[in-house]
């Protein structure tokens, strides 16, 4: 994926030119990063997941859910320093910075998506700059890349800035395969590693033997490969390996329809 062009304009012309209203936002990308604790970190897997559209605060945060995790907190100025590292790649910066799990009720303090209090530690000058009447989130702050702080902004492409990025951590998640990357994640960025879609990577999974044709399901297809290779010694169709294709291949596909 290639980094957006260069933008000098404000945030504010960037929320208009790349706001995008498509019905729902796809994973296209993401980096994960585990804050070691050697580093000073919580050990914690962290990702900046970036989207195919611009979106809002709580379809942002809805995502998170769905894989498992929350949006991310920046609670010290060290894990501040380590999710702007991690912004610090293709996408994120797009149009504005990726969203963190900050938000504000109206009439209300800052908090993160934990209930502790949004520290003073991370605005640049002049912020926070959204009324508190409305409705606000925090995104990292920047243009072409992270400067290292975050702002305030309308949690709506339409109304606010047009990020299509956010940041996200996980305290537990499958992984089945042993690469440090959440399962969930690997799907929702390439849904074919799940087939059938049981929240578990196809890799992880025993073949089905029933599966003749091994299109991750059994079904009329696979009867028809067993009944194709009747009475032969056809040894894609001869499931149990018994030299014939028979009565007792024909069971096992009927056994696993």
């Amino acid at each position: 994926m290639l980094r957006s062009l260069r933008h000098s304009q404000s945030i504010a012309v960037l929320a208009l030119a790349c706001a995008s209203f498509a019905d729902a936002a796809a994973v296209v990308d993401f980096v994960t990063a585990r804050w070691t604790s050697a580093s000073g970190g919580d050990g914690a897997v962290r990702a900046l997941v970036v989207v195919d559209r611009a979106w809002s605060w709580h379809e942002a945060d809805a995502l998170a859910g769905a894989l498992g995790a929350q949006l991310a907190r920046a609670e010290s100025p060290q894990e501040l320093s380590f999710l702007a590292l991690l912004s610090d790649s293709p996408g994120a910066f797009d149009c504005a910075g990726p969203w963190l799990g900050g938000l504000r009720a109206p009439q209300s303090p800052w908090i993160w998506n934990n209930g502790a209090a949004v520290a003073a530690f991370g605005w640049p000058p002049l912020r926070p700059a959204q009324s508190i009447v409305f409705e606000s989130a925090l995104l990292m702050s920047g243009i072409d890349g992270p400067d290292g702080k975050w702002i305030d902004v309308l949690p709506d492409p339409d109304s606010g800035v047009g990020t299509r990025a956010c940041l996200v951590v996980w305290t537990s998640f499958a992984d089945c395969d042993g690469d440090e990357i959440p399962d969930a994640l690997e799907i929702a960025r390439t849904p074919s590693l799940d087939v059938n879609r049981d929240g578990i990577l196809d890799a992880c999974v025993p073949p089905n033997p029933a599966d003749v044709n091994g299109d991750g399901r059994v079904d009329a297809l696979d009867l028809a490969v067993v009944l194709n290779a009747w009475g032969t010694a056809d040894a894609s169709a001869d499931i149990d390996g018994s030299g014939q294709v028979d009565a007792a291949d024909l069971t096992i596909v009927l056994s696993g329809w």
